[in-house]
Parts: structure tokens; sequence; C-alpha cells
């Protein structure tokens, strides 16, 4: 089931064009997975895990040296994926002062099927 959830939302992903609810898509994003961090560290890490293929140790120093919440380090990246950018290049657009609506923009990325994948894939 996890497997397919993030075949679904990758396609999603790569295929979506950006609209205006995009801001309010990828706030509500950070926000539940920022929350399910706070109830359960250790579960959300193993979902960040199995939707960006990067490993929970290197999640955790990205946090630290970024200073980005966990929602944000999921945004970002998925962004880079969906993109095909690096992890750094989008977090860089970050640091510069976009905002993550702004560079999904950029890229023709759309995050909203994101928030359905990420509830379907808590609930198990």
């Amino acid at each position: 089931m996890r497997v397919h959830v993030f075949i679904l939302m990758m396609a999603w992903l790569s295929t979506a064009i950006v609209s205006a609810d995009d801001s309010a898509a990828i706030h509500k994003l950070i926000v539940d997975i920022n929350a399910a961090a706070k109830t359960n560290k250790a579960r959300i890490l193993r979902i960040m895990v199995i939707n960006t293929d990067v490993a929970a140790l290197t999640l955790e120093q990205e946090k630290s040296r970024t200073g980005l919440s966990y929602g944000e380090l999921y945004v970002a990246h998925s962004l880079a994926m969906a993109s095909h950018k690096s992890f750094n290049q989008i977090v860089a657009l970050k640091a510069s002062g976009q905002s993550w609506a702004r560079i999904a923009q950029m890229h023709k990325v759309s995050l909203q099927g994101s928030t359905a994948a990420l509830k379907e894939m808590l609930k198990e």
C-alpha cells in the first residue's frame, strides 16, 4: 500500500499544474507533518524516508543544518524530486526569500496531492 501511495503521489507531483490553492495546500501539508512529528517523530521519519528515499539520519542532519521543520524538509525534498533539482537548490531558493508556493510554481509542480497521500499513510 505504501509503495502504491508513493507512486500515485509522485505521478501527481510530476504532472500537476500549479493552482491558486497551492500555497494553502503546502502550508497545510507542512502543518500536518509537523503535528505528526510532535506526536510520533519516529513514525513520521519512516514515512518521510519512504516518500523521499532519504535516510532518517540525513533528514535529521539537514534539519539541523538548514533550520527547516520536518514538514519543510518533506516539501523541499518533494519539490526537488518533482522538479529534478537538488535538495540544496530548492533550499537555496527558499533561503533567498522565495515561498514554497512560488518555488513550486517556478518549477510547474503542485503538492496538493501530497496532503491526501500523507494522511492515508498516517492512518496505517
